[in-house]
C-alpha cells in the first residue's frame, strides 16, 4: 500500500513539474539608471501609464526538440516599464499623481529575440523600440523613440537563461538612453503651464 501511493506521489510529482509555466517564461530584470536630479526643477506633477502595441506578446520562438515554443516574459511588461519610467522621473525631480499638468505614455512597440541555433551554436539578436508620448494639456505632444539591439553568439543551445540574458541587456541599453535624455524633461518644462 506504501508503495502504491508512494509511485502516484511519484507520478504527481513528475507531471507537475513537466507542466510547470515557468518553462517557457524569460525572467526580465534588466539594469534600471536613474538619471540626477535637475537643480532647476520647479514642482511639476506629471501622469504616467504605459501601453504594449506588439502584435505578439512571445519574447522568443525557440525550436526545442523539434517543436516551437514560445517564451514569454515572467512579469507584465508595460507596467515594468511603467515602474521604470516613473522611478528616472522622480529621480529628475518631478512628483507623478493623478492630476498632472503633462501625461506621459511608455509605449513597447517591439522587444523580442531573434533565436537561431543548431546542435553546436546558437545566435541570439535581441531588438528593443520603446516610444515616450509627453501630452500636454494646452494640445502640444512630443514623441520620443528610444531602440537598441543586441547580438551575442555561442555554443550549444540557446538556454531560457542566455535569452534572458539578450532581452535584459538590450531593455538595460534603452533605459541608460532614457536617462541620459533630456529631450522628455525639456518639453515638459516648456509646456506644463
Amino acid at each position: 500500500m506504501l508503495k502504491k501511493l508512494a509511485s502516484i506521489l511519484l507520478f504527481i510529482f513528475i507531471l507537475v513539474a513537466c507542466t510547470t509555466p515557468g518553462d517557457n517564461t524569460l525572467n526580465l530584470a534588466p539594469n534600471v539608471v536613474l538619471p540626477p536630479p535637475d537643480p532647476a526643477m520647479m514642482a511639476i506633477t506629471i501622469n504616467i501609464n504605459s501601453a504594449d502595441q506588439r502584435k505578439d506578446t512571445a519574447l522568443a520562438t525557440v525550436n526545442r526538440g523539434g517543436k516551437l515554443v514560445s517564451l514569454t516574459a515572467s512579469r507584465d511588461l508595460s507596467f515594468l516599464l511603467q515602474e521604470v519610467l516613473t522611478k528616472q522621473m522622480v529621480s529628475r525631480g518631478y512628483m507623478v499623481g493623478g492630476h498632472g499638468l503633462m501625461d506621459l505614455q511608455i509605449i513597447v512597440n517591439q522587444l523580442n529575440a531573434d533565436v537561431q541555433q543548431g546542435d553546436l551554436f546558437h545566435k541570439i539578436t535581441a531588438k528593443a523600440d520603446i516610444s515616450i508620448v509627453a501630452q500636454a494639456k494646452n494640445g502640444q505632444q512630443r514623441v520620443k523613440n528610444y531602440r537598441a539591439t543586441y547580438h551575442i553568439k555561442g555554443s550549444f543551445s540557446a538556454t531560457n537563461e542566455k535569452i534572458s540574458d539578450a532581452i535584459n541587456s538590450v531593455l538595460s541599453d534603452v533605459i541608460a538612453d532614457m536617462a541620459q535624455d533630456v529631450t522628455i524633461t525639456y518639453f515638459i518644462k516648456q509646456n506644463a503651464r
